[in-house]
């Protein structure tokens, strides 16, 4: 099992504890799960996606996000709030995809499993 691993100061004194990381959970499209970490004023969340899982349909959300693929490859849709889509661009490890807040988009994983991390700024 992998670590939260935190370093927080104790007077002027390093301090580090260990807790285990948040497993891995079904998400409600096939092929798609999910992880969800927060601290340190951020919200981090890892999807690990099966090869050819179903199509993440199109959402968006009031955050900007940025998301970095750590492995796999697939198609990132454009569209509108109805669920259309009105573009398309092919992503793959290595890749870095920013979101603006409200903007519709979607999700179609390629043939080989992915790890996409995203990550936001916890409001407040």
């Amino acid at each position: 099992m992998n670590s939260h691993i935190k370093m927080s100061l104790e007077g002027n004194t390093s301090k580090l504890s260990k807790s285990p990381t948040p497993e891995f959970e079904a998400l409600d499209i096939e092929g798609w799960q999910g992880a969800a970490l927060e601290d340190v004023g951020l919200f981090t969340f890892m999807f690990n996606i099966e090869a050819n899982a179903a199509t993440y349909p199109i959402h968006s959300d009031h955050a900007q996000w940025i998301a970095y693929v750590i492995s796999g490859n697939g198609v990132l849709y454009s569209g509108k709030e109805d669920g259309t889509q009105t573009g398309q661009v092919e992503y793959q490890a290595g890749d870095y995809i920013t979101f603006m807040p409200n903007t519709p988009h979607g999700w179609k994983n390629g043939d080989a499993n992915s790890k996409i991390l995203l990550v936001k700024q916890v409001d407040g």
